[in-house]
C-alpha cells in the first residue's frame, strides 16, 4: 500500500517538472527572438523591407533607414538630416554695382536759329524724321515799325527729332536750342559712378540694362568710354555704355537702370552664401561623401555678390556641398534637392 502511494506521488512530481520545463523553454525562446530582432542591422531590411536599404522612388540618399544609416555605423534613422545640396562645377561669378542713368542718342546735334525773334511756325514735330537742311521752324525777327522776312531753322544732320524745345510764340535768341536731331538706332547709356569704384572702371566691362517698361528683361551692354576726370561737385565719374544688340523697344530719353560688373571670376567654384559657415574662426562648408555623410571642409573665399560667393580652395568639381540644412561633421544626411 505504501509502495503504490509513493509511485503515484513520484509520477505527479515528474509531470509538474516537465510542465515547468516547457514554460521556461517557451519564455527563453521568446526572449531570444526578441533580442535578435532588436540587434538586427539597420541596413539588412532597408526602407520598407527592401534588401540593402534601396532608395524608394530613386530620391538621392533616400535609403536613410537602410544603406545610408548602415554605412554611417548603424545610426538610427532619427539622426538623418534632410538637406539641399549643390554639385560643384566650373562657373562664372560677377560682382556688380547698381547705378541709374539715361538712354540717349549717340549722334545728336542741336538746331539753332540764325537770328533772334519769335517762333511763328513749327514745320516738324517730336519724333519726325528729317534730312539735313530740312526746315524745322521759322523765326520772325520783325520789330515794331520794321518788317523782316521769317528766318528758317534748318536740320543740321539727317535723323529724327528727339527733342523739341520751343513752341509757337516763344521768343528765342541765336543761342537757344530749337530742337535736337539724332539717331534712334545709334544709342548710348550715360551713367555716373561713385569715385570709390574708380579702380575698377575700364572700357569693355560688361553690364546689364533694365528699363521701366520691361522690368523682367535685361539687355547686355558694355562700357565704351570712361571719363578721365572726377566731377568735383558730386564726386562721380561719367561712364558711357553701348548695347550689344539694338532693340527698338529701347528709345532715347528712357530712364536706365544699370548693373555694372566691376569684378568677375571664371572657371571657379561658386556656392550660395547660405552654404558658407564659420568654425573656429575659419570658413567651412559641409560636403556629402559616398556614404551620404556630411564632412566639414575648410575653404578660402574670393569674389562675392548679394547671393553667391567664390570658393578658391577646399572643394573641387564633382563635390556635393550642403546648401541648406543644419549638419555637423559626421551627420548622416538625405538630399531633398540638388542644383
Amino acid at each position: 500500500m505504501n509502495t503504490e502511494n509513493t509511485d503515484k506521488k513520484s509520477g505527479r512530481l515528474s509531470g509538474d517538472t516537465i510542465g515547468k520545463i516547457i514554460v521556461i523553454a517557451v519564455f527563453v525562446l521568446f526572449a531570444l527572438l526578441s533580442f535578435f530582432a532588436l540587434k538586427k542591422p539597420a541596413g539588412a531590411a532597408g526602407m520598407g523591407g527592401m534588401p540593402g536599404g534601396a532608395p524608394m522612388g530613386g530620391a538621392p540618399g533616400a535609403g536613410a533607414m537602410g544603406g545610408a544609416a548602415g554605412a554611417a555605423g548603424g545610426k538610427p534613422a532619427a539622426n538623418t538630416i534632410t538637406v539641399s545640396a549643390k554639385k560643384m562645377k566650373n562657373e562664372t561669378i560677377q560682382k556688380t554695382i547698381r547705378i541709374n542713368g539715361d538712354v540717349e542718342s549717340k549722334t545728336k546735334v542741336n538746331a539753332y536759329p540764325d537770328t533772334a525773334g519769335k517762333i511763328t511756325e513749327l514745320t516738324k514735330d517730336l519724333g519726325d524724321s528729317v534730312n539735313r537742311g530740312d526746315i524745322i521752324a521759322y523765326v520772325n525777327a520783325s520789330k515794331p515799325g520794321s518788317f523782316y522776312a521769317s528766318s528758317p531753322v534748318l536740320a543740321p544732320v539727317s535723323g529724327t527729332i528727339i527733342s523739341m524745345n520751343v513752341s509757337v510764340g516763344d521768343t528765342v535768341s541765336a543761342g537757344n536750342i530749337v530742337a535736337e536731331v539724332g539717331s534712334l538706332t545709334d544709342l548710348e547709356i550715360t551713367v555716373y559712378v561713385s569715385e570709390k569704384y574708380s579702380a575698377y572702371l575700364k572700357t569693355g566691362l560688361p553690364a546689364y540694362l533694365s528699363i521701366t517698361s520691361l522690368p523682367e528683361e535685361r539687355f547686355n551692354c558694355r562700357v565704351t568710354q570712361v571719363s578721365p576726370v572726377v566731377n568735383a561737385a558730386n564726386r562721380t565719374i561719367e561712364v558711357n555704355l553701348e548695347l550689344d544688340k539694338y532693340d527698338d523697344r529701347i528709345k532715347p530719353g528712357m530712364f536706365a537702370g544699370v548693373d555694372l560688373v566691376i569684378q568677375q571670376s571664371s572657371k571657379t567654384m561658386v556656392i550660395p552664401k547660405t552654404a558658407l559657415k564659420t568654425y573656429n574662426d575659419e570658413n567651412v562648408v559641409f560636403t556629402i561623401d559616398e556614404n551620404n555623410v556630411a564632412r566639414r571642409k575648410t575653404v578660402t573665399t574670393g569674389i562675392s555678390n548679394d547671393s553667391y560667393i567664390e570658393i578658391k580652395s577646399g572643394v573641387s568639381a564633382g563635390d556635393v556641398v550642403v546648401t541648406a540644412g543644419s549638419v555637423t561633421d559626421g551627420t548622416p544626411v538625405r538630399i531633398a534637392g540638388e542644383e
